[in-house]
């Protein structure tokens, strides 16, 4: 080999020596607990609400997990996980098993009404091994 070819072949393997570091340098990601299917129906007043969003908050805190689940128009919803670092959206059915306070912002459909607030529910659920099935019960919203 002449000297111009070593100079090529040096530089691919300093460009191979980068790629490899730069690789290994990304954030990694928290690893997903085992899921467990969740779902339920959102009700106020005996009624199904239609629309919003549930969000499962863990106690204690863990900001690194987003469990949370659209509502559709029967007041239906079932969980699903995603990292808050993930820049893909992976998102996996379910919830880890743990107790949750629970959250329901309602649907904005007349943005010409102040937004509502979401609303945090009274009571704190559990996500277990088995069946986590809910039945959530929102309170009337107040009058300010």
């Amino acid at each position: 080999m002449n000297a111009g070819n070593w100079q090529s072949v040096t530089k691919c393997g300093v460009l191979l020596v980068l790629v490899g570091i730069c690789v290994g340098c990304g954030t990694s990601q928290p690893s997903f607990e085992p899921l467990k299917p969740a779902s339920g129906k959102v009700m106020q007043g005996g009624k199904p609400l239609a629309g919003g969003v549930v969000r499962f908050m863990p106690v204690p805190d863990r900001a690194e997990f987003i469990i949370n689940s659209l509502v559709d128009e029967n007041g239906q919803f079932a969980l699903t996980t995603v990292r808050t670092t993930d820049t893909h959206g992976e998102r996996r059915e379910g919830a880890p098993i743990g107790t949750y306070k629970v959250e329901y912002a309602p649907l904005v459909v007349d943005q010409t009404v102040a937004n509502q607030e979401p609303v945090i529910l009274p009571a704190q659920v559990t996500i277990e091994e088995n069946d986590n099935t809910f039945l959530l019960d929102v309170p009337p919203a107040r009058r300010r």
